[in-house]
């Protein structure tokens, strides 16, 4: 009886996509419709779910897995709350069951520049003629 249930569990818990399209969809359709999903996030006040979805563009990985990489753990949060919606959206939308999502987490090299002394110097490395111009013309840069 033991492993009788077992088995009625382990099928119960299995995706059943027999029936179901999967038709074959582009990166631009993908992205096309991860945007729209953003943007009815935006507009239903998930200003961070936006965020986190806008920031990168996802990815089509082997058998329709849609990889995507966050900044931070925040981010990964949001989309992970919202991950049933998010795929049942795109099923329905790109009309293929077998789609699943895979968020990770990246954190970019390098950092953000916050300040714009920061944001200054940091042009000024890349173009020195930058505070040859600053010094000429007597700019000030809010420091």
């Amino acid at each position: 009886m033991m492993n009788q249930a077992k088995q009625k569990k382990k099928e119960v818990k299995k995706e059943v996509n027999d029936n179901r399209p999967t038709d074959a969809f582009s990166i631009d359709d993908l992205r096309m419709t991860w945007r729209k999903f953003a943007f009815k996030a935006k507009e239903e006040g998930m200003g961070t779910l936006y965020t986190a979805m806008v920031g990168n563009d996802p990815e089509i990985g082997k058998n329709y897995l849609v990889r995507h990489r966050v900044d931070n753990d925040v981010q990964l949060g949001f989309i992970k709350n919202n991950e049933t919606t998010l795929v049942g959206y795109l099923r329905k939308e790109l009309n293929n069951w077998s789609i699943k999502l895979e968020v990770f987490e990246e954190s970019v090299q390098g950092g953000k520049l916050y300040s714009s002394k920061d944001k200054f110097n940091d042009m000024a490395e890349r173009n020195p003629h930058l505070k040859t111009l600053r010094q000429k013309f007597k700019l000030d840069i809010d420091f």
